[in-house]
């Protein structure tokens, strides 16, 4: 009878345990979403509008401008699926700020299995809050909005994250459909951001340590086999190859090129200072504490329940993190949220540190590094208040959403529209066709004197990413003539016939 009540009181508490432990899961996600929905706004750029037009044309038929052909589909098929439901912006906004909101949930949930409560609870809050994930950048600092952007590295991630966690939750109960399932996600991953494929292959290590480790490979990749099929077979029908999309998508990334040591020079504002120091903590302890000198021993693995070893688990985050930076490191063309792929391991072996002085030796010393460590975070995460000092909905209104409005009220509906840069907004938000000029030299101005009459030349004003054609060459040419002036570009219509009269000239500003 005393057994059976301490049973019951035992499993009270447990169940109490968890379910005040989803009660801050669901506060993490809530908090995380408002974060990253604050100052939501229609003013998107280039490669953010061009995930719009794609699923407006998988939804609407759209058939004025697609790169359905070499970008990933996921985030398009998901904006089609909520502009069915509500056709705007602000609903594609609202839509990604969710899913990146649930990437701190699903560090936790990996992490509680690999590392521990404490370590996955850190990780969980700087994926939350640090500045660089939620889209505070400090001056000077050029990076795309990875907080609440359109753009496909955060949804991504949160993928990842996703596929980490089943494929430790297949590990700890093996199961072939827990395998497949984690399989799936992996799939799912890659036609997000085709840039996942390193982290799909260093995940596809975990089934070897399976005890079945045969039977949970296949198994996971029957289920990346069944998420990517659909899409080989429709790039095998529409282009000829199975993987044409895939390496069209690879070959497509262009820019300047960059130091390898990009992403290591730029680590403090990517992944924060307090971050970097756990994982210099955490590293130290690895190398020091076999030969016993280390002031403390680290037990990363003492609230998790998975059957691996810490010594697996840790190898694994120190291959998955070493093998994702000398790729991207590697690559000619960088930018700072493209090495979003190794946040999971990285984040988790820096909470992994930071949680070490919960482990020092004496009570006043452990309650000494907590005060410390809680007060690192929070010096970390007050640059959010940038973000709370703004309006809720940013009242700006794109200028190629303008422009847009007059080409559409004032031209007949068959009208090209040619330009050489961020041609997806005016595809986005006009019917016209769009004609995709050279991006600069001789050819771009031949192609520009090849524009036949009646068509519209959309110049952009020169910019670090802009840089020709001239302005003041087409204003020159007796071509073309001004129809409307933007602080950013300017819209010129080419004449039925080239004219020299006065009045024309005249006319020019």
């Amino acid at each position: 009878m005393l057994i059976s009540i301490q049973t019951r009181v035992t499993q009270f508490l447990l169940n109490r345990k968890e379910r005040f432990e989803s009660f801050l899961l669901f506060l993490l996600v809530a908090f995380a979403f408002l974060v990253r929905i604050w100052g939501i706004s229609k003013v998107h750029f280039w490669d953010e509008m061009v995930y719009l037009q794609n699923a407006q044309v998988i939804c609407c038929g759209k058939i004025n401008y697609s790169e359905l052909g070499f970008r990933p589909p996921l985030i398009s098929l998901i904006f089609a699926g909520v502009f069915l439901v509500w056709h705007h912006i602000y609903a594609a906004c609202i839509v990604v700020a969710f899913l990146n909101a649930l990437g701190p949930v699903l560090i936790y949930l990996a992490g509680r299995l690999s590392v521990g409560r404490l370590p996955a609870a850190i990780a969980a809050l700087l994926l939350a809050f640090s500045p660089f994930f939620v889209g505070v950048f400090p001056i000077g600092f050029d990076s795309d909005d990875t907080g609440n952007s359109l753009l496909t590295d955060s949804p991504a991630l949160t993928l990842v994250l996703l596929a980490f966690w089943l494929l430790l939750r297949a590990l700890n109960r093996e199961s072939t459909s827990r395998f497949a399932w984690a399989g799936l996600a992996l799939a799912l991953s890659i036609l997000m951001r085709f840039g996942t494929l390193p982290s799909v292959g260093i995940l596809f290590l975990l089934p070897l340590t399976a005890k079945g480790r045969w039977k949970a490979l296949m198994a996971c990749g029957a289920g990346l086999l069944v998420g990517m099929g659909p899409y080989l077979l429709w790039s095998r029908l529409r282009f000829g190859a199975f993987f044409f999309t895939l390496h069209a998508g690879w070959t497509q990334v262009e820019g300047p090129t960059e130091s390898f040591f990009f992403y290591l020079r730029n680590s403090p504002i990517i992944v924060t200072a307090v971050a970097l120091f756990g994982f210099v903590v955490v590293a130290s302890s690895s190398v020091w504490r076999p030969f016993g000198t280390f002031p403390w021993r680290p037990r990363l693995s003492a609230a998790s329940p998975l059957n691996l070893s810490p010594l697996v688990s840790q190898t694994f985050l120190w291959l998955w993190v070493s093998m994702e930076f000398v790729f991207f490191s590697a690559m000619p063309h960088k930018e700072p949220r493209y090495i979003l792929q190794l946040v999971p391991p990285f984040l988790l072996l820096a909470g992994s540190g930071l949680a070490l002085f919960r482990s020092l030796p004496q009570r006043p010393f452990r309650s000494a590094g907590a005060m410390f460590v809680a007060a690192f975070l929070v010096l970390t995460f007050l640059p959010l208040r940038e973000r709370f000092s703004l309006p809720f909905v940013d009242p700006s209104i794109p200028e190629e959403m303008l422009a847009s409005e007059f080409i559409q009220s004032g031209l007949p509906s068959g009208t090209t529209l040619y330009m050489n840069f961020n041609y997806p907004a005016f595809a986005f938000y006009t019917d016209c066709r769009i004609h995709e000029l050279p991006a600069i030299g001789a050819a771009l101005y031949n192609a520009v004197e090849q524009i036949p009459p009646g068509g519209v030349l959309i110049v952009y004003r020169k910019t670090n990413e802009v840089r020709e054609p001239d302005i003041e060459w087409v204003n020159a040419n007796p071509k073309f003539h001004r129809m409307r002036v933007f602080s950013t570009f300017v819209i010129f219509g080419r004449f039925a016939e080239p004219s020299n009269s006065l009045q024309d000239r005249q006319n020019r500003p």
